[in-house]
């Protein structure tokens, strides 16, 4: 072979391994350069030095792909800059976020659109607004079960913030699954490694299992003195104290978060001290010092006043002085601070309180539920097609004696299917009743409605458990299961927050003689009262309250003779 047909020779072989190789970079859905200018970036506040070094980035990309990736990333870094200057939600930032997302869909590429995902949900979950946050976390979680880690684009940023949504919905098995894999991208003797070490002991917490949690935040304290990071290392220190208090160890819990205090005023770290001083106000409501306990508390208030996002940690010290308020039989700052509560619950609702948790909790299941459908009936479909190829290469005789015994098979996974099925669209039917009335405008009659359906799930559950045949499936487990699903029906304390709201609004002069004239009502026997000032029947209000008929009977009958005159 001659010198010249070798040189060309090695140059087409040169040219196909540079065309394989960008090839197998833009299937794979990674762009280095991409990602490397989102870690560049990332923490930017300066709008104009960001746009001048997307130009650079810009006129350096290699391919259309790659410009369009670039166009996204930029998007997300100027709404998060937006972000930081107002220090709220603006919609200028929603406006860049909603086209990068669209624009990331029609790109394709999982790994980005898993990390546009992550960045919209925490721009609304920082501002507590999880229903918001929700659909977006759904689709990155779902994205980031789905393909390889590598291909993830910031994958510590993404697993770590899908960790910490998770759990504030307490959803906290998956979040500690997620903050774990974060952990794996990072290394020791950083600001994420012990960041992630502080979150993973908070999940452990949560999930009640307080040995994990406390080494957890041991280790956390010597990775952040590693970096000196004052913060975390309070923060730390303030994770611990909350230990101490659910011990009962309240001097120890004390000097835990006056330390915890000291440092983030130094490092002006205000949300962190706001959390510190709430703590601090459980252990002095509990051990009686109300002074000091006023005191902690109009500090946090001169903070929360600042930022009317938190409305969350208003309802926690509205809570606080509610507290103190019964305690002190101080009347006045009783009324007063339900009064708080009860109009913070309409905002709480549809943020961060416990029914919009709740709500968001709900869809992601039900998404979780959608997905595990798909993918069964995907592996179903393919599994069939795999069996008519095989019985195409057999003989006739065992062709049928297969196909019979296949169609017996498949009878009974159709019964397990449809059970299944029926169960899912019963919690589906329950999630919708729920929103439904969360979306409503709530007066006496949406609720009615809401119960009615409650009642219609109930009868729903109790006919489907009868239809199980023991053959088909273990019975006890589904009994088990629809056990839980019944113990649902009943109404949830916001459903009830909701209902005594619409109460207060119509017969408010009734409610304010209850609270003044019967202040030794207990919570059930206030709530009885009310169903029966609605004119509710016994039977209504048991299914509401969770007791039997017997129990509101007696109580009403007892009620009558010592409230006479206001119970009628």
């Amino acid at each position: 072979m001659s010198l010249k047909k070798v040189n060309v020779f090695k140059l087409i072989t040169f040219l196909v391994l540079i065309l394989f190789n960008s090839f197998t970079i833009y299937a794979s859905g990674k762009y280095p350069d991409v990602n490397a200018f989102i870690s560049q970036n990332k923490n930017e506040i300066d709008a104009e030095i960001l746009r001048q070094k997307y130009q650079i980035a810009t006129h350096n990309a290699q391919n259309s792909q790659q410009l369009s990736a670039l166009e996204i990333v930029y998007k997300i870094l100027l709404a998060d800059i937006k972000i930081k200057k107002a220090d709220a939600i603006n919609s200028e930032s929603s406006n860049l976020f909603n086209q990068a997302f669209k624009e990331s869909e029609k790109l394709g590429n999982l790994g980005l659109e898993a990390w546009v995902a992550t960045k919209i949900g925490f721009f609304y979950y920082s501002y507590n607004e999880y229903v918001k946050a929700m659909p977006y976390f759904i689709k990155s979680s779902q994205l980031i079960d789905e393909i390889p880690s590598s291909d993830i684009f910031q994958a510590c940023d993404v697993f770590r913030i899908n960790g910490y949504f998770f759990g504030a919905i307490g959803m906290h098995s998956k979040s500690t699954h997620y903050l774990q894999k974060a952990l794996g991208f990072t290394t020791e003797n950083t600001l994420d490694y012990a960041t992630l070490l502080n979150n993973i002991g908070s999940s452990y917490y949560k999930e009640g299992d307080t040995i994990k949690a406390q080494n957890y935040f041991f280790k956390t304290k010597q990775a952040a003195l590693k970096v000196n990071d004052s913060v975390r290392y309070a923060k730390a220190l303030g994770d611990l104290a909350l230990i101490s208090i659910d011990r009962k160890e309240y001097q120890k819990a004390i000097k835990l978060l006056e330390e915890d205090i000291h440092i983030s005023e130094e490092n002006k770290a205000e949300r962190n001290t706001m959390y510190a001083q709430i703590l601090l106000s459980r252990i002095y409501l509990a051990t009686k010092e109300y002074d000091k306990l006023e005191a902690v508390l109009d500090k946090v208030d001169e903070y929360l006043k600042t930022k009317d996002y938190l409305k969350s940690y208003v309802f926690d010290i509205t809570k606080l002085r509610l507290a103190l308020a019964i305690q002190t039989k101080n009347r006045d700052l009783e009324l007063q601070s339900r009064r708080i509560l009860d109009s913070l619950d309409i905002y709480l609702d549809k943020t961060d309180g416990q029914a919009a948790v709740n709500l968001v909790n709900w869809e992601v299941q039900k998404a979780n539920y959608d997905l595990e459908l798909k993918a069964r009936n995907a592996k179903i479909e393919k599994a069939n097609l795999r069996m008519w190829i095989v019985l195409g290469s057999v003989v006739l005789l065992i062709a049928v004696v297969f196909i019979i015994v296949r169609a017996i098979q498949q009878k009974f996974k159709n019964k397990v299917a449809e059970h299944e099925k029926n169960i899912l669209q019963y919690k589906i039917e329950q999630l919708q009743s729920q929103k439904k009335l969360l979306d409503s405008e709530l007066t006496l009659k949406s609720y009615q409605v809401y119960l009615s359906d409650q009642t219609k799930q109930v009868k729903k559950l109790e006919n489907e458990l009868n239809n199980f045949n023991d053959n088909i499936v273990s019975k006890e487990e589904v009994k088990e299961f629809l056990k839980n699903l019944l113990e649902q029906q009943t109404m949830s304390d916001q459903n009830w927050i909701g209902l005594k709201r619409i109460f207060l609004k119509e017969q408010n002069e009734y409610y304010d003689t209850l609270l003044t004239r019967f202040p030794d009502l207990s919570e059930q026997e206030f709530r009885i009262v009310i169903l029966n000032r609605m004119k509710l029947k016994p039977a209504e209000i048991a299914l509401i309250l969770n007791i039997t008929i017997d129990k509101i009977e007696e109580t009403l009958q007892r009620l009558r003779l010592q409230f006479k005159g206001v119970l009628d």
